[in-house]
């Protein structure tokens, strides 16, 4: 199964923009992405949360064009259980 975003729910902050929900992907897939409104990202933060284990961190990068900045995940294992939070402006 490719990237996939779901339960994608977009909420305010205080002034500051929320964007979060679950995500799942494959293993050797190619980074997941997924864009959001504003022209800075103060924090993005994708987790596997797929075993009883601690939950384990993604890489992840952001690139910004205007208003719009998208954020790319970097996984390397099946996931099935993943949850992000984005915060920006």
């Amino acid at each position: 199964m490719p990237f996939a975003t779901s339960n994608v729910q977009r909420s305010l902050f205080g002034n500051l923009n929320v964007t979060r929900g679950d995500w799942t992907g494959a293993s050797g897939d190619a980074p997941g992405t997924i864009t959001v409104s504003g022209g800075r990202v103060y924090l993005a933060e994708f987790s596997i949360q797929d075993t009883d284990s601690p939950t384990a961190k993604v890489s992840t990068s952001v690139s910004v064009s205007g208003f719009v900045a998208t954020v790319s995940a970097y996984y390397h294992e099946a996931v099935t259980t993943g949850r992000f939070l984005i915060i920006h402006a």
